[in-house]
């Protein structure tokens, strides 16, 4: 189980340099900024599929090109499948300068997608850098599958904790969490209470999960979070 107190720990705790920017005695942010390091599997003997997401607001922009800079080779072989309307969009390719397509996807807040590591690469760590989101925040989720993550750095139980409380399932909705090696766990919904029979779980702070919303209405997940909490 993963509470208000945990969640804020992982916010100040995983967020390493988390700065709440007191720029003098009377002026002050409302924001927290630091960076969270997202581990990339290694490729092994047939290639390694992870799913990734950003739940801080970068700069310039939350595009792959920007969270995943390719120029230095880094990610050579690697693909990026982004998800949007209820379907993969067109995987985005890098080589040893750029990527092919662009990088033009985005990891918004609340996003997710899969990255594709190639056979042979070693596992390596990216730092994504940027501001928590704060407020009260609304992750729509339309029916069908989806991709999608906290919007907030966070891992575990997405329910209990009184901040992400993700509590808005419906009969029939599923989630679904990926995990390279043993591949995907599935969380459903009881028919008799409606409730989730097991906690659905984000593995890693930076990862996601599947959705599959059963209704023909949007299920809009409200997460809330302010420094001041």
């Amino acid at each position: 189980m993963r509470t208000k107190t945990l969640l804020l720990s992982a916010l100040l705790g995983s967020l390493s340099s988390v700065s709440l920017l007191a720029q003098s005695t009377n002026v002050y942010s409302l924001n927290a900024v630091g960076y969270i390091n997202v581990t990339l599997p290694a490729g092994g003997a047939s290639g390694t599929f992870a799913i990734i997401s950003c739940p801080l607001i970068a700069s310039p922009n939350n595009a792959i090109s920007n969270l995943l800079n390719a120029t230095s080779g880094a990610f050579n072989g690697y693909k990026f499948y982004g998800w949007s309307a209820g379907a993969y969009l067109p995987s985005d390719q890098a080589n040893a300068k750029k990527w092919l397509g662009g990088g033009t996807e985005t990891l918004l807040p609340g996003q997710a997608g899969f990255i594709s590591v190639p056979a042979g690469a070693a596992s390596q760590t990216v730092t994504f850098v940027g501001t928590v989101p704060s407020g009260s925040i609304t992750n729509p989720i339309p029916p069908g599958f989806t991709l999608l993550s906290s919007v907030l750095p966070t891992s575990g139980d997405l329910v209990t904790n009184t901040l992400t409380a993700f509590n808005t399932q419906k009969v029939g909705d599923k989630a679904y969490s990926y995990d390279p090696v043993g591949g995907y766990t599935t969380y459903t919904v009881k028919p008799a209470t409606g409730a989730w029979a097991v906690d659905p779980q984000q593995p890693t702070v930076g990862g996601g999960i599947f959705y599959y919303n059963a209704q023909t209405t949007t299920n809009n997940w409200v997460e809330n979070f302010s420094v001041g909490q």
